[in-house]
């Protein structure tokens, strides 16, 4: 009994040292025969068929391990998977499920690594790598954007007593992403507030690279600020459409500099979702603006042409700032090997606005004016809108 105990609780801390693990199929179990019709049922716990011993689990189990730091996540994580159907209750099995769960996360297979984690959470609640199993879940959650349940894991965080206050940020921060992209915004907008109030209170990332914890916070203040300045429309037009522009790029300027907090990080993934978002605030802004219809005044067909020229003239800009955001985006992607759903978002958006952009030179080419003509047009409209 003495061997047994110290081996499980070698176990445990094997799978906290390695930072690994994973779940798998439910084991092969001999279950009674069920009694002839009429008799009554006899229910029993399944019995585990295991053709290993105590000791060969543990060997098992340190192979796989040593296989996980080496680098072979992919025969490491069969091998966890095994021992998690071999020894689905003991320490063994905790943590081969939850050491799986690492090995699949490092081959990017995070729906398999989410799988296992959610498992582990149900099966050994309380257990010692109970923490470590909702950070990693609630990493791989906004990487799926699984948004509600990225909220409901994020809010078991919080109502731990144990967490650091860079932990702490971190689960602020998940909570607040994900009520923000349920369109749940002054609820996050709250949720941001209290986690920047620490990162001031604790001075992080003021110097150097900020720990990566930042980056999804400042993504979610992003989104905040995103969602608040696109909810600014100009239609029908506003009576002081001028002051309600400048609060629109106001909103836009904001939210650029929260993505780019959440890209000093210089984590890959969230600088791409950044770098998209980023160009996404252009592409939304030209496309709101150019809805603006032409004012009374332009009572003629050659006003509402010179109008319209001018409106493409001064506002392509937003095209040309989008398509750099959306270039560098997919450049990152290339660079770095990440190859989210953002950088595929980033590819559609880049060749949208390249047709945009292509559209406008050929809307310009069509209207009887020069260019100068639609600059004078462009001076009028900045002083009367």
């Amino acid at each position: 009994m003495f061997f047994f105990t110290r081996t499980c609780l070698a176990l445990a801390l094997a799978g906290l040292l390695a930072g690994c693990g994973s779940s798998a199929p439910r084991p092969e179990v001999r279950t009674p025969a069920p009694k002839a019709e009429g008799g009554p049922v006899i229910e029993v716990s399944p019995v585990v068929v295991s053709p290993y011993s105590e000791a060969e689990l543990v060997q098992e189990f340190e192979r796989a391990k040593a296989l996980l730091l080496g680098g072979k996540s992919r025969e490491a994580a069969e091998v966890f998977d095994k021992l998690t159907r071999h020894a689905p209750d003991g320490e063994v099995g905790a943590a081969s499920l939850y050491n799986a769960a690492v090995a699949y996360e490092a081959l990017g297979e995070r729906e398999a690594s989410a799988a296992r984690l959610r498992e582990h959470l149900r099966r050994f609640p309380g257990h010692v790598l109970e923490r470590s199993a909702l950070f990693r879940l609630g990493r791989a959650l906004a990487y799926l954007e699984r948004w509600a349940e990225l909220v409901a894991v994020s809010e078991k965080l919080l109502a731990r007593q144990d967490l650091a206050v860079l932990e702490v940020i971190e689960a602020r921060g998940a909570r607040a992403l994900g009520l923000v992209e349920q369109d749940l915004v002054e609820e996050a907008a709250r949720e941001v507030s209290v986690a920047r109030d620490l990162v001031e209170r604790e001075r992080l990332g003021e110097a150097g690279k900020p720990p990566i914890e930042l980056a999804q916070l400042w993504f979610a203040v992003g989104e905040v600020r995103r969602k608040r300045s696109e909810a600014i429309k100009f239609e029908p037009v506003p009576p002081n459409f001028a002051d309600t522009l400048e609060k629109r790029c106001q909103g836009l300027l904001d939210a650029q500099g929260a993505y780019t907090e959440a890209m000093r990080s210089l984590d890959a993934h969230w600088s791409a979702m950044a770098g998209y978002r980023v160009g996404q605030l252009y592409q939304e802004l030209h496309r709101d603006v150019m809805r603006v219809p032409p004012p009374a005044a332009a009572d003629t067909v050659r006003k509402r042409q010179l109008f319209e020229g001018a409106m493409r003239l001064r506002y392509r800009v937003l095209l040309e700032k989008g398509l750099k955001m959306m270039e560098g985006t997919v450049r990152l992607g290339d660079r770095t090997g990440e190859a989210s759903a953002w950088i595929g978002r980033a590819r559609e958006a880049e060749r949208a606005l390249e047709l945009s952009l292509a559209d406008e030179k050929a809307a310009l080419d069509r209207l009887p004016f020069t260019e100068d003509e639609l600059r004078e047009a462009l001076e009028a409209l900045k002083k009367k809108p």
